[in-house]
């Protein structure tokens, strides 16, 4: 961005937009080197919206820039459990002045939807609408179906990058935003990222503003977006050593839900062309990058290209905590172990551990569960600390009639502690969840899982979560003997009971209103 000059903003910034933007500024949060706190702006006088605004524009037009918008404070906070000494054993915590942040919220707002369009629907962080849900439901789906089928194997390969938003190259991601932006919107962009200066502040002494060169600014709103623009830049780029006659070839793509649904004689029929049966599905989450398929040879392309191919863009991966896991019926259970976004993969192991942290946490609040606080309110703490932690992605897992009622039953015991209800004294399961004004834990996941389900319906085509549902719905041997429990059978059973299936849900499911409606007459009725 070196060449781009001062432009006047094609749409100056208005008193309006800055109020916004400080809106959108969190409470208690520690000053960068303006010392000016994000209250003092929330409750101060509409003036001020005025005088933001028109340094924003000047800075726009006359490339004059405040110094606190390009200097950040650097404060090293030891890592957790990790041994004082060494700086890799450090975190750094980077305060940034309140008027970048306000600037920066004010750019996110004007070109995301210019980034958001050009980042592949493989990458689910940072966007709305999206979450780690969806890669999680993607390997668990799958790995059901391997565990479930007698001829049928996946192949996990995860990928994990080391600092990663602090290699980004400035110089590519400058030439990136060139083909995307316009040259007003650059401008201001070349000011949030480019000459960033930094001073490291140690208890009360603070250092000598250095200039950084490299990385994405921590702290900043606009990092997050960047680097996954940054990163989708540098998976999609072809390698130097591509054959050519390879090029616009995709013989993994899978099957839509449709296609897989339909018999194939109602299917259109194309014979100069052939689906390849090679399973290749891509899953990204910041800087965490995953493969799912079922080919030796595809996984051994990934391992052997893309962390060479990812240097060349100067992002590095950590070879020590990339993992491999090879799922197939008979085979090995590590993969049950695998913590992949905060949750195991296997529905059993997860539940386990949600409990023992939901245990924790409730030993924390014991304080506040033993004072003289109303039922209400200590339902509402419970709620908000305790079933959100439990219920962390509880929408995927393939729960029995026993999952179920064990968790209820995990439930129950956490309110009659709530209520101080110990044996001799009793009261029933009714009278429990009535005097808590709760919903039994197994209906709320019900209620959840449809939700969602309605989500995974209305995703793109070529969302990994709908890649692998269109490969669970695929047809596959199965074993003799009584069918092992699946998400997916779970789902099948809820929708027949709606007498719906996945083609008629579908098409409900694209209108959000319509489908909630289905869902809470679905579950109250229950």
């Amino acid at each position: 961005m070196e060449d781009v000059k001062p432009s006047k903003m094609n749409k100056p910034f208005t008193a309006e937009e800055i109020e916004t933007a400080v809106k959108c500024l969190k409470n208690n949060k520690s000053p960068g080197i303006d010392n000016i706190n994000a209250e003092l702006l929330k409750y101060g006088p509409n003036e001020l919206h005025d005088e933001i605004a028109n340094i924003f524009n000047q800075i726009a037009e006359t490339g004059e820039v405040p110094t606190e918008i390009q200097q950040g404070i650097l404060i090293p906070i030891p890592k957790p459990g990790k041994p004082a000494g060494p700086p890799g054993n450090l975190r750094p915590i980077i305060l940034l002045s309140t008027i970048r942040k306000i600037l920066s919220i004010c750019m996110i707002t004007r070109i995301h939807d210019k980034l958001n369009s050009v980042i592949p629907n493989s990458q689910a962080a940072y966007r709305p609408g999206r979450s780690t849900t969806e890669h999680v439901f993607a390997f668990k789906s799958l790995a059901e179906k391997a565990i479930t089928s007698s001829n049928y194997e996946i192949i996990i390969e995860m990928l994990d990058m080391s600092k990663a938003f602090d290699t980004v190259d400035r110089g590519k991601l400058s030439e990136i935003l060139t083909k995307i932006l316009d040259d007003d919107e650059l401008h201001l962009m070349k000011v949030l990222i480019q000459d960033v200066q930094l001073q490291v502040r140690i208890g009360n002494q603070t250092g000598k503003p250095i200039r950084t060169n490299i990385g994405v600014p921590q702290g900043d709103c606009l990092s997050p977006i960047l680097f996954t623009l940054y990163l989708a830049n540098a998976l999609a780029a072809k390698p130097p050593n591509i054959d050519p006659m390879l090029e616009d070839h995709n013989y993994s793509k899978p099957p839509t839900v449709i296609e897989t649904l339909l018999p194939k004689h109602l299917q259109d029929h194309s014979y100069a062309t052939k689906r390849d049966i090679y399973l290749d599905i891509n899953l990204q989450y910041a800087d965490d990058i995953s493969w799912i398929s079922n080919a030796d040879h595809k996984i051994e392309d990934v391992k052997n290209r893309i962390p060479n191919h990812l240097k060349s863009f100067n992002l590095h991966v950590n070879e020590t905590k990339t993992e491999e896991h090879r799922i197939k019926r008979g085979g090995d259970d590590n993969w049950k172990k695998c913590k992949y976004l905060g949750t195991l993969l296997d529905t059993n192991n997860d539940i386990s551990r949600r409990k023992r942290l939901a245990i924790l946490a409730f030993n924390k609040l014991k304080i506040a569960f033993n004072s003289k606080l109303s039922i209400k309110n200590k339902v509402r703490i419970f709620n908000a600390y305790i079933e959100s932690i439990f219920l962390y992605n509880a929408e995927l897992w393939t729960l029995t009639k026993k999952l179920a009622g064990d968790i209820d039953i995990f439930q129950r015991s956490l309110l009659r502690k709530i209520l101080d209800i110990k044996w001799p004294r009793k009261i029933s399961n009714k009278d429990l969840y009535n005097k808590t004004k709760s919903l039994e834990w197994s209906k709320k996941i019900q209620k959840r899982r449809l939700i969602w389900v309605g989500h995974l319906l209305r995703l793109p085509e070529d969302a990994p979560a709908k890649q692998a549902l269109a490969e669970c719905i695929r047809k596959v041997k199965r074993p003799r003997g009584k069918p092992k429990a699946t998400w997916l059978g779970n789902v099948g059973k809820e929708l027949s009971e709606l007498n719906l299936n996945f083609e008629t849900a579908k098409e409900i499911a694209q209108e959000r209103p319509k489908w909630r409606d289905i869902v809470d007459g679905a579950v109250s009725n229950n």
